[in-house]
């Protein structure tokens, strides 16, 4: 099956080039878009060197939101009805993409939105369920194929988050006009999120993300923003979103460093979000 891939770059170091050649084989172009302020020059010209590689400078930090969309109409300009969307430090495994694509082929296409691996992290490894594939809500954006087709029903992903909770609307979205988001169990995706640490208090096991503090801002006002938009439609979902607001500030007041600066980030965050200031930060 035909497909192409996008991947975000933001200050990247070297190993971006390797987790680029875990997929480059399996897809026919890779859009590199390139969010970095400063640009690495080494690294580009080591990409640049394969002739699957178009690379397009975003001009600084666009968000991840735009430059997912701009791969995304890449790929439909050069009528890809597929796009892998991968974080620069992703990588997958043998067979992922065989196995998503497989489900794909002998299933109705038009009525899914996303196919997802299962993201693995070094707690993790694999999925607790002998299922397959299961029909989920949501899923980080990393490893996904993208129904390019029902991304132009749709719309695209919305920028004005900028940063996180971008994929979790994306698919909330889907999921409201009746798009399935189907992660297929077996596909393994290895992915890191932040600096993932595991902590646990009597059973209770926790994990911490160790982001900074910008991104604490951005998960703080985003999320606010999609229980608003979401809970009517799903309250489960935004009823369990609600809850992880005082998890975070446990865990960062417990576990993570910069613990002042990541409390008063998520405290503008909240101001933001009530003063409805989206988009990128601006102190």
């Amino acid at each position: 099956m035909a497909a192409a891939a996008v991947v975000v770059l933001y200050n990247p170091d070297n190993i971006v080039i390797d987790n680029i050649n875990t997929y480059i084989n399996d897809v026919e172009i890779v859009f590199v878009v390139d969010n970095s302020d400063q640009k690495k020059i080494s690294i580009i010209k080591n990409l640049l060197k394969n002739s699957k590689i178009y690379y397009i400078d975003n001009h600084g930090n666009q968000g991840i939101a735009n430059a997912l969309n701009i791969g995304s109409k890449n790929a439909i300009n050069m009528g890809y009805k597929w796009l892998l969307t991968m974080d620069q430090d992703s990588k997958i495994t043998q067979d992922m993409l065989l196995k998503m694509t497989h489900y794909i082929q002998t299933h109705t296409a038009s009525e899914i939105s996303i196919i997802s691996p299962f993201h693995a992290n070094k707690f993790q490894q694999n999925s607790s369920t002998k299922e397959l594939y299961s029909t989920i809500l949501t899923t980080m954006t990393s490893g996904n194929l993208l129904n390019l087709d029902v991304f132009q029903q749709i719309g695209g992903f919305t920028e004005n988050l900028f940063i996180d909770y971008v994929d979790n609307e994306y698919c909330l979205r889907s999921n409201l006009l009746k798009f399935k988001v189907i992660r297929i169990n077996h596909a393994i995706l290895e992915h890191n999120l932040g600096n993932l640490k595991q902590h646990q208090i009597f059973w209770k096991k926790f994990f911490s993300t160790n982001h900074s503090p910008i991104r604490r801002y951005y998960s703080f006002r985003n999320r606010l923003k999609i229980i608003e938009l979401y809970q009517n439609n799903f309250p489960t979902y935004c009823q369990f979103e609600k809850s992880r607001f005082f998890v975070d500030i446990i865990i960062v007041l417990l576990y993570e460093k910069e613990r002042c600066s990541k409390f008063k980030m998520m405290l503008r965050g909240y101001l933001d979000y009530k003063r409805g200031i989206f988009g990128k930060y601006h102190d």
